[in-house]
């Protein structure tokens, strides 16, 4: 069984992205569709998020203490399966396990359990590191003040998905001394259509521009053949609390796409299961 473990911070579009793909699969109208014959009972996990969507608004927060699960067995045209397990948790608790350096019980489950990985990063909301280049030479007053007062510790923001990774090969019991081929790594570029990019970028080497040292971590620790870079929007638009009369004509089912990695528009999100878990 392919284990998918979703993993991202706070406001990296993981709920979007369960709620669409959810859509997608439940519709029979995309290459993969939910197993008729093991419908889930529970979906308190996208409820929300759809409720929201096909009344054109944005989903609300996931409460910082959620801790749920949902397992959806899809199928493809040719009726092979693919268990999608989706954890559904706020990204505080992945800040924590970065702050903490150390897991709980229920996160040691998702991690030993898990055949693939599923990392979401919003390249948008990614700080860039001030250097000389960007920052320039700063006065000697500037330079006073600065050190009037010691500034809190802060990794960077490349610095916290290499900690989160290493974190979790840890916990995982993984040998780092060949290059990784379980679980498959999958990056996923979220909000994509924010970043404002030329036709045909390409995912990975947007990583590489914008968070090089991470880049080369991936690349220095995963197969070639295991490890994808992919962009994703999964509305195609920001949304608000304020309904938005475009999404509802033209229903939630018609938004999003993923970036393959040869930089080209998917609009069936559920292609993209098959890269998650290695097989594209």
């Amino acid at each position: 069984m392919d284990d998918i473990l979703i993993i991202g911070g706070p406001n990296a579009g993981k709920t979007h992205f369960g709620g669409q793909l959810y859509g997608r699969l439940s519709s029979k109208q995309f290459e993969y569709q939910i197993s008729p014959n093991n419908l889930p009972t529970d979906l308190t996990i996208f409820e929300e998020v759809l409720d929201r969507l096909a009344e054109g608004r944005r989903a609300g927060h996931t409460e910082t203490s959620a801790n749920r699960s949902i397992e959806l067995k899809t199928e493809d045209k040719n009726c092979n399966s693919i268990i999608f397990s989706f954890p559904d948790y706020a990204g505080e608790q992945v800040n924590m396990i970065v702050d903490n350096r150390r897991v709980n019980s229920l996160w040691k489950d998702y991690i030993d359990k898990s055949s693939a990985w599923l990392l979401f990063i919003r390249l948008e909301e990614v700080e860039k590191t001030e250097d000389i280049i960007n920052r320039g030479i700063p006065s000697p007053q500037e330079i006073q003040k600065r050190n009037e007062k010691t500034p809190p510790v802060k990794i960077s923001d490349a610095s916290y998905f290499v900690e989160l990774l290493q974190t979790l090969i840890y916990i995982k019991g993984i040998d780092t001394f060949h290059k990784i081929n379980k679980p498959n790594l999958t990056i996923m570029l979220s909000c994509w259509d924010l970043l404002k990019l030329k036709k045909n970028s390409i995912p990975a080497e947007i990583l590489k521009e914008r968070l090089p040292l991470l880049y080369d971590f991936v690349n220095n620790n995963w197969n070639d053949k295991d490890l994808s870079v992919l962009g994703l929007s999964s509305t195609e638009k920001s949304l608000s609390d304020d309904p938005d009369d475009d999404f509802i004509d033209r229903t939630p089912i018609d938004f999003g796409y993923i970036v393959n990695t040869k930089g080209i528009k998917e609009k069936d999100l559920t292609l993209s299961i098959e890269t998650f878990i290695g097989k594209k």
